[in-house]
C-alpha cells in the first residue's frame, strides 16, 4: 500500500506541475497607445500600438470604422483626411489563418476640424485699406 500511495502522490504532483505550466504560458497582448478613448483630433490621426506575439497569434488586424485602412506594418500608422465626427479604431490579434482569436483594444475618437475659409477678393472700386 505504501508503494501505490507514493505512485499516486507522484502522479498528482506531475499533473499539478503540468497544470501550472499551462496557466503560466505567455499570452498575446495588444495595447492601443494612441489615440486614447474619447480623444478629440484633427483630420489626421496617428494610431500607435504595442503587440506581443504568443502561440498561434502572430499579427494584428487594424480597423477604422469597421474597415481595414491597409496592412499595419510596424507599430504605427497615420490616417489622413478623416471627416468630422466620431470614428472607432480597433486592433485585434490574429493567427496565421487570419482568424481574429486574440486580444483586442479599441478607442472612439472625434474629429473636429474647422472647415478652411477662403479669403474673398475685395471688389474693384472699393476703398478698403
Amino acid at each position: 500500500m505504501g508503494k501505490s500511495m507514493m505512485s499516486m502522490m507522484t502522479g498528482l504532483a506531475v499533473v499539478f506541475v503540468a497544470g501550472l505550466s499551462v496557466g503560466w504560458a505567455q499570452q498575446a497582448t495588444v495595447k492601443l497607445l494612441s489615440p486614447k478613448d474619447g480623444e478629440a483630433t484633427g483630420p489626421n490621426l496617428l494610431i500607435q500600438w504595442e503587440f506581443q506575439k504568443a502561440g498561434d497569434i502572430n499579427h494584428i488586424h487594424l480597423y477604422l470604422d469597421g474597415r481595414n485602412p491597409g496592412p499595419p506594418f510596424g507599430t504605427a500608422m497615420e490616417i489622413t483626411g478623416l471627416q468630422n465626427g466620431p470614428h472607432i479604431v480597433r486592433i485585434v490579434g490574429a493567427n496565421t489563418r487570419h482568424q481574429e482569436v486574440g486580444p483586442e483594444a479599441s478607442a472612439t475618437v472625434t474629429v473636429n476640424s474647422a472647415t478652411p475659409t477662403t479669403p474673398q477678393p475685395i471688389p474693384r472700386g472699393s476703398r478698403s485699406y
